[in-house]
């Protein structure tokens, strides 16, 4: 509960409304709520400190530059910005003609200038995200896994699961739908 006179943080429907209004206080508000699970995903598909930090920026500057594309009847912000970070992140994965440099995760992790309290955020974040993840029926976990972080389609994905088109779209909607429920509640118990 928040204290007498203390002005509350905004939701992120309205920190939207603020972004697209050209508020680079909406956008700084924003960006410190989302970046650590925006960077947790990029890590994890480019497995490149120095790449996911350069599509962290790519996305919040997409997001500034093309805030009308959100549409809040559409669903949530995190359902909004999941599916552009992994687009995003697969379109420079697949661009790269150079094998990557060793200065990933595994070989570097001192590569990254991160703070106590932005691990602790990230650490938080994705702890959340694979409670939720880990919450999911085996199958649609399983297929948004493909689909997010290995950045397969649709079809791809049905070819690899044996699984019909149909199934594994119904496993994809309903999966995020679970999701996005358990991370609302997640972010609004804080």
């Amino acid at each position: 509960m928040q204290p007498e006179g203390t002005p509350s943080t905004p939701d992120d429907y309205t920190l939207m409304a603020g972004i697209a209004a050209r508020d680079e206080g909406a956008l700084q508000t924003f960006y410190d709520r989302h970046s650590p699970l925006v960077f947790a995903l990029c890590l994890r598909i480019v497995k490149n400190w120095a790449e996911a930090d350069d599509l962290l920026v790519d996305i919040f500057w997409e997001l500034w530059d093309k805030s009308e594309r959100f549409d809040a009847g559409q669903g949530t912000t995190v359902t909004f910005l999941m599916p552009l970070t992994s687009s995003r992140a697969i379109d420079r994965l697949r661009g790269k003609t150079k094998e990557r440099s060793s200065d990933n995760l595994q070989n570097n992790p001192s590569a990254t200038t991160a703070t106590p309290l932005g691990d602790s955020i990230n650490a938080e974040t994705s702890q959340a995200v694979v409670s939720a993840l880990a919450e999911l029926d085996a199958n649609q976990r399983q297929a948004i896994e493909c689909a997010f972080y290995d950045g397969l389609s649709h079809s791809e994905i049905a070819d690899k699961l044996n699984k019909p088109l149909g199934t594994v779209k119904t496993y994809i909607r309903q999966g995020l739908i679970h999701l996005r429920e358990s991370l609302r509640t997640e972010y609004r118990s804080r």
